[in-house]
């Protein structure tokens, strides 16, 4: 299959790239950086699309990468919804039917509501309503006929990047224990299962709407960084207090101390089976090897 993604030397990108290319598709990339297939220009994508069979949507400014002052939200907004109408609209112009794009689980807001599934409402944070916007930005493509999927991303997972990337630092110090009140949800997520349901949902043809990228077994706070300590062999009992997070991260932080309870009941039903259910399985398989995010 020829597969046109975006977000490419991104997290998450990098790995599917590799993962689609082992499997055999033909991977071409967009990017503003120098070496990709095409760039952000109308002319440019439409070139990737006319020739591709499906477009695969990952570009965005990273949560954590900066700290949520006003200009980065609205960098947050624009690389996410601005980008996608593009796309989408590219893609109702053209003979490509299929559409993933990314989105996340801060679409159900902050919550101690347990079993938050696809068809759960919307929050009203600010991340919440950058998802409602983020998925609505694909509804030209859906009008002209293409098939839409939204992946729904928990916390990933992986080395390199993403929200382990900040929390392992401490820990490995023997400084890590439970972030906040200990008690919040964290729906997290193996890097290669995010991965490998987007290479799922690919195939199959009828898989359309919102699916969670997370794994069926949720963990709390304290039994997440008991766990990560647990796996790195460190002790894991040192509180981290919720406005120490706070002045550490500023708003972003809210990600990690307010959680939610995701189930990936679409994502099960599509057929997808996850690698890595178990949180210490999952750990030990990124940290035990080393392997790169």
């Amino acid at each position: 299959m020829n597969v046109l993604l975006t977000g490419a030397t991104g997290f998450v990108g990098r790995r599917l790239e590799r993962r689609l290319q082992g499997a055999g598709h033909h991977v071409a990339t967009v990017s503003r950086r120098p070496g990709a297939d095409h760039d952000w220009s109308d002319a440019s994508l439409a070139r990737g699309i006319a020739t591709a069979d499906a477009v695969i949507h990952l570009a965005g400014a990273g949560l954590f990468d900066k700290r949520w002052n006003t200009a980065y939200k609205q960098q947050l907004v624009e690389s996410r919804v601005r980008t996608t109408q593009q796309l989408a609209r590219l893609v109702a112009d053209s003979r490509c039917r299929t559409l993933i794009t990314a989105s996340a689980i801060g679409y159900y807001g902050a919550s101690e509501t347990p079993g938050l599934d696809e068809t759960s409402p919307p929050g009203q944070d600010f991340l919440a309503r950058l998802c409602v916007d983020w998925e609505a930005a694909t509804a030209a493509a859906s009008a002209a006929g293409a098939r839409v999927a939204h992946v729904r991303i928990g916390v990933v997972l992986g080395l390199g990047g993403g929200a382990l990337a900040r929390m392992l630092p401490p820990f490995k110090l023997g400084l890590g224990g439970p972030i906040g009140s200990g008690r919040q949800w964290v729906s997290w997520v193996h890097i290669d299962d995010v991965c490998g349901l987007i290479e799922h949902l690919l195939g199959q043809p009828a898989a359309a709407g919102a699916f969670n990228a997370t794994s069926p077994q949720p963990v709390d706070m304290k039994g997440f960084t008991s766990t990560l300590g647990r796996v790195l062999h460190r002790p894991a009992v040192l509180p981290v207090p919720g406005f120490a997070m706070r002045l550490l991260l500023g708003e972003v932080a809210s990600v990690l101390l307010d959680g939610q309870h995701v189930l990936p009941r679409r994502s099960q039903a599509a057929g997808y089976v996850f690698e890595h259910a178990q949180l210490e399985g999952a750990l030990g398989d990124l940290l035990g090897r080393g392997r790169a995010g």
